[in-house]
């Protein structure tokens, strides 16, 4: 067993679903931050830079999160509601620590109640109907 299979708590799954699961994760994230930009004028192709400092700490987040509770592990392969509710809890830790993040003096921007609320609810639907998905596309 390698390294990366012991981290990521994989017994049964090839890495390279663990890979593909974390890039449609990422996909989703950049889908997530790219509509929330477009919706307040920020147009990501004339301001990447922003949208960058904007997505930078909710990947942080999302990332270190979602490998602490196992969200790559096989448990994030079982589909339907286990898989749902891993990504969605974990989009929920991930959130904060991409909020905290967000409201140092480190990076552009604040994180107002409302900002916390829309991100975290929204992060955790969007994961939480997505996920499943993208592990039924992968377990078929």
């Amino acid at each position: 067993m390698s390294t990366a299979q012991r981290l990521f708590g994989l017994d049964a799954r090839p890495l390279s679903a663990v890979w593909k699961l974390a890039g449609a994760d990422l996909v989703v994230l950049v889908a997530l931050i790219t509509a929330g930009e477009l919706r307040h004028g920020v147009n990501p192709i004339t301001a990447p830079v922003a949208v960058a400092e904007t997505m930078f700490p909710f990947l942080v987040g999302w990332f270190l999160v979602a490998t602490l509770v196992g969200a790559y592990g096989d448990r994030a392969f079982a589909g339907g509601v286990e898989s749902a509710r891993l990504a969605a809890g974990a989009w929920i830790g991930g959130a904060n620590i991409g909020l905290m993040l967000r409201a140092s003096p480190y990076f552009s921007g604040n994180s107002p109640w409302t900002f916390m609320l829309v991100m975290t609810g929204l992060g955790a639907v969007t994961f939480g109907i997505a996920r499943p998905l993208v592990v039924r596309w992968l377990v078929e």
